[in-house]
């Protein structure tokens, strides 16, 4: 019996009777009404007839006031529910506080219950019951013969007695509607302090803090002019001439005259500058010509377009 009070006081929920309970309140019903219709109710009858009616509307009364707070409940929930979604929403976007994940769905999940259950049994209060009453038929009966105020007596009570049991259904889920109502509004405190308490805690989430910003340089690549049309290929070391029997020696002779060379390992120094030839040249092939890069001779020197000759060489 104790876990049942534990479930109770966790999550409060309606009991169904058990057999020797229903047998035992069906019982009480038959009690009920024989000793309703047993009774006289003389003298007095006036004094048993107003009686009757303030049993009779005091029910009513308590059906009408569980029904407008199951319309009350059912509004709050209309209004928690965009609660729901946008804490919901908040959580999987991870822009929430620095509380863990998992905290946080257990907690909301649980808000989520009990706001099921609140709408579940609201609805279940505003569902359409039979009652029963002293209506025309039992009035014309009742005075057209003898007795008539204690028939109406009898009739009154007789259908305030046999309506209690729809009576107290409404008023029970009403009272379990409040006590899970009451649970989602703690459960919803309980969520909004869920990142307070962690951070005063020191606890940070790892998912809320920004990764770390990446700057990319992208140069553009730079732009290679490509060489006229009628300029010369440059030089490799193929293209020279070898001297043959001729030392291979620096050149370090005063006074040598640099004019005077043969012309053997010369190379004609290619022209700066193209110029147009048969009046059909574009205008872009008149661009400088790029210099030719250097090329080792067969002495292992640079030679450019103003090498010497063997001749010039010690």
């Amino acid at each position: 019996m104790r876990w049942r009070r534990v479930l109770d006081a966790v999550f409060p929920h309606i009991e169904p009777l058990s057999a020797a309970d229903q047998a035992a309140e069906d019982q009480r019903l038959l009690d009920d009404e024989a000793a309703i219709a047993a009774s006289t109710w003389t003298p007095g009858e006036e004094l048993a007839l107003d009686e009757a009616q303030r049993v009779a509307d005091a029910d009513m009364e308590r059906v009408r006031i569980a029904e407008g707070k199951a319309t009350t409940y059912l509004a709050v929930l209309a209004a928690l529910v965009p609660i729901i979604i946008t804490l919901q929403a908040a959580n999987w976007e991870k822009k929430a506080g620095p509380a863990p994940d998992s905290a946080r769905l257990f907690v909301l999940a649980v808000a989520t219950i009990y706001i099921a259950a609140v709408g579940y049994h609201a609805f279940k209060t505003l569902q359409v019951t039979g009652f029963q009453r002293v209506g025309e038929a039992e009035l014309v009966r009742a005075w057209s013969g003898p007795d008539h105020m204690r028939k109406v007596i009898r009739g009154t009570l007789l259908a305030s007695r046999r309506s209690r049991n729809a009576v107290n259904a409404k008023v029970t889920r009403i009272r379990v509607t409040h006590e899970h109502l009451l649970r989602a509004f703690g459960t919803f405190i309980l969520l909004l302090l869920l990142d307070p308490l962690f951070h005063l805690a020191g606890f940070r989430n790892a998912a809320q803090e920004p990764a770390p910003t990446r700057v990319i340089v992208e140069r553009p690549p730079k732009a290679v002019q490509p060489p006229a049309a009628n300029c010369p290929a440059p030089a490799t070391p193929a293209d020279r001439v070898e001297p043959t029997g001729v030392a291979s020696t620096r050149l370090g002779a005063r006074g040598a005259d640099r004019g005077s060379s043969t012309g053997l390992n010369r190379r004609p120094a290619p022209d700066r500058q193209s110029t147009p030839t048969g009046g059909g040249g574009r205008p872009d092939e008149a661009r400088a010509c790029p210099a030719p890069p250097p090329v080792e001779d067969a002495w292992g020197e640079h030679q450019t377009s103003d090498s010497v000759t063997p001749g010039e060489r010690e």
